[in-house]
């Protein structure tokens, strides 16, 4: 057969316009992803199909595309200048992922917003990334095409835009995104020699009334009892309600030091560096010490992990279990008097501050105050606070340490001695002299709207609130990570049960193990996002088993919540 010779310049030709054809293709394409990569859906709200209608021309439900709290109220078909219209004053933390930015871009959020039901209104709106930190935010009263800009974020961020109401019930419609990309030359910030390889420590709380025979709860319920009883005692109190709760290593005796080495082991392979205990000591002495003392302190092993205090000096309640409209009695008030805050700090200083395995920062023993309000009125005011917290400091330098690194747990609303009206966390932290603050679980920042609260739900608005309290304190602040919640075996199991009051609460679900590693992963990458940042986050909590919050394998999840921490947290190598 006869083969006519190729035409070179033909072929040049044909090749060189094909390659034109890809790239004009590929260009098109990826100035068309500039774009296409962030989108708001639903940004009009018209889209009714999941919500159920209601009187008024309320419709209930969450707006499809948007995360939140569902409400009756979510939107409006009738009021407003171009109904429908949202309401994101009863949607909680109102918000939606729109997308990862490409390349390097300003970016502009444009809404309408209105005061159809009350005014005076303002709405937040907020740009974040995908770990919550604030790119751009701003409070706006109603007005057409209101907009936000997030400057020179960097290309690969996730972007997450929210709303919420500040200030009556606002109007929220016509929600649109825009980007303009920019050229830029800045180098990323220089990291801190002392933060930027430094690893992150993961410490747990650890909650121990889990043993027999500490002598108050002997005089109270009997030399056997345990909180354990409570557990075993749990039964489901609304659909889709699991409890009991059964551990996998049995109701054992955490004040055995070969229990509690067990515990040890399993923390120390699985990335926990450290036990926070919740320790206690009122005007007529110590509570709950045994796990310490008898526990860890003779476990052969204590030198895997650190251990620390968190003064827990709050009111001890009869609440084990409550019944529901019974008068709250107080069995041991957290509030001490300043001589009995001496022996407090002589105590810890000479019994527990000295051991090898007490944790210190730069070199300083931790110390965590947990009730701001019980411990400014065992001295009065603020001045006879600092002074005795500066004794304190005084004491640990005369007995050969370096200092103290006092921390606040700050939740809820100190009150001053003497006032009425809440003082302001962050000069009060800057009053005492704190180094530090920290968290001791979600739900003291936020909400449980339903009895059973999404678990990511809960996860957004307390990172969220991380914003906050990095914005309002002027010393670091140590985040949380908490595992669940569900007090419902506090209270008596024969009570109707709902949300009446503590521990009669709405619930946390939908914590899985999966999700928990994902707040975890958030909680790192957020962390090491700040390369001058702390390095140090805690977890709620080791075994607040009649809390909900619990690491401590049981019969369901076995060891995964610890092996959530192992993944996300691997252990550290001995040096």
């Amino acid at each position: 057969m006869h083969t006519r010779k190729p035409n070179p310049i033909a072929g040049s030709i044909y090749q060189l316009r094909t390659w034109l054809t890809i790239s004009l293709l590929l260009l098109f394409s990826i100035a068309g992803s500039t774009h296409a990569q962030l989108k708001i859906t639903n940004g009009d709200f018209s889209h009714l199909t999941n919500l159920t209608k209601g009187q008024g021309g309320w419709h209930a439900g969450l707006p499809h595309g948007w995360s939140g709290s569902p409400s009756p109220y979510a939107l409006n078909t009738t009021n407003g200048p171009t109904p429908p219209t949202c309401n994101p004053s009863a949607l909680g933390f109102f918000r939606q992922n729109i997308g990862t930015l490409p390349n390097t871009s300003d970016v502009t959020l444009t809404f309408d917003v209105s005061e159809p039901w009350k005014s005076p209104a303002i709405l937040n709106a907020t740009i974040l990334d995908d770990t919550f930190i604030e790119l751009a935010s701003g409070d706006f009263q109603p007005g057409h095409k209101q907009s936000l800009t997030a400057k020179k974020v960097p290309g690969g961020t996730s972007i997450i835009i929210a709303f919420q109401a500040t200030q009556s019930t606002p109007g929220l419609d016509n929600v649109s995104i825009s980007v303009k990309e920019i050229e830029t030359t800045e180098q990323p910030a220089a990291k801190s020699p002392t933060t930027a390889d430094k690893p992150i420590t993961v410490a747990s709380y650890y909650f121990g009334n889990y043993h027999p025979g500490d002598p108050r709860n002997t005089k109270n319920k009997g030399p056997d009892w345990s909180e354990w009883e409570l557990v075993k005692n749990a039964r489901p109190r609304f659909p889709g309600h699991q409890q009991p709760k059964v551990p996998l290593w049995g109701y054992t005796d955490e004040s055995d030091p070969q229990v509690m080495a067990q515990k040890i082991d399993a923390a120390a392979d699985h990335g926990i560096d450290a036990f926070i205990f919740d320790w206690y000591y009122y005007n007529d002495g110590p509570f709950l010490d045994r796990p310490i003392d008898l526990g860890f302190l003779k476990a052969p092993n204590n030198s895997r992990i650190k251990f620390a205090f968190m003064w827990a000096n709050h009111d001890w309640l009869e609440i084990h279990p409550y019944h529901r409209g019974a008068k709250r009695e107080v069995l041991y008030p957290g509030m001490v008097t300043p001589e009995n805050f001496e022996k407090i700090c002589d105590h810890v200083i000479k019994s527990y501050f000295q051991h090898p395995s007490y944790w210190r920062i730069d070199g300083r023993p931790y110390f965590s105050f947990y009730e701001l309000t019980k411990l400014l009125a065992g001295f009065g005011s603020v001045d006879a606070t600092r002074a005795a917290l500066d004794k304190f400091r005084a004491k640990a330098v005369a007995a050969g340490l370096p200092g103290l690194h006092l921390n606040a747990v700050v939740w809820g609303q100190p009150i001053l001695p003497g006032e009425k009206k809440p003082a302001d966390p962050s000069k009060l932290v800057k009053d005492l002299g704190f180094d530090s603050v920290t968290s001791y679980v979600w739900i003291h920042h936020v909400a449980l709207p339903n009895q059973q609260t999404d678990y990511n739900e809960v996860r957004d608005s307390y990172f969220k609130y991380w914003n906050q309290a990095e914005r309002k304190f002027d010393v670091p602040y140590f985040p949380n990570v908490t595992m669940g919640w569900d007090s419902s075996p506090r209270a008596h199991q024969e009570d109707e049960f709902g949300n009446f009051g503590y521990p009669f609460m709405n619930t946390i679900s939908g914590n899985t193990p999966e999700r928990f590693k994902e707040a975890l992963a958030m909680t790192k990458r957020r962390l090491l996002a700040n390369p001058n940042g702390p390095r140090i986050l805690n977890i709620n909590c080791w075994n607040e088993w009649t809390e909900g919050s619990y690491l401590e394998p049981d019969q369901i999840n076995g060891m995964k919540y610890l092996e959530a921490i192992r993944d996300v947290f691997p252990p550290k190598k001995k040096e």
